[in-house]
């Protein structure tokens, strides 16, 4: 009998205009825009793939990360089993934040598997945080895989994503026995 497959809930996380919608956007639909549209409590895409010849369905939890979607934010963690933390290289403060983010989940959806993702590294002349403060904080997160992406060119976005869903299909076979 074929397998019907599985469906993962996994939340995209970080302060405001970090690029979460456009690394969102880069893996499901392979485009990248540049004109900045805010994300209003949240959107969600789907996509498909196999890990171990067993089809997986992500689904994909964009939540705004203006303050003031704090209170709606957290009823979109409910049944997340992976989150993806994103911070803007250019933007010191969105990296600063990251462990408030942290907090925030952990505090609802207890120790799911997590990543770091550093975007907007094609920004290199306007970059403020450094690979190893990326790493160092990788590590504060619990030693968390980090990568350094960028949604307009691509580079690391294929990469972090497949992680995620190894890393919750994983968790949830030693959760389930699958």
């Amino acid at each position: 009998m074929k397998s019907l497959g599985f469906v993962f809930k996994i939340v995209v996380v970080g302060d405001g205009a970090v690029g979460k919608t456009s690394l969102i956007k880069q893996w499901t639909e392979g485009t990248f825009r540049t004109d900045y549209i805010l994300t209003i409590g949240s959107n969600f895409a789907v996509k498909s793939l196999n890990i171990e010849d067993k089809p997986i369905k992500l689904q994909i939890w964009d939540l705004a990360g203006q303050p003031h979607f704090s209170d709606v934010r957290v009823l979109f963690y409910k049944g997340a089993m992976g989150t993806m933390y994103v911070f803007d290289v250019s933007r010191t403060e969105s990296y600063e934040n990251v462990v408030k983010w942290y907090d925030e989940l952990r505090n609802i959806c207890g120790d799911i598997p997590r990543v770091l993702l550093a975007n907007k590294v094609d920004l290199n002349d306007q970059r403020k945080v450094t690979t190893e403060k990326g790493d160092a904080l990788a590590e504060r997160l619990g030693g968390v895989p980090y990568f350094e992406t960028s949604a307009k060119t691509g580079q690391q976005v294929h990469e972090c994503f497949q992680k995620i869903a190894q890393m919750v299909y994983d968790w949830a076979k030693k959760k389930q026995s699958l």
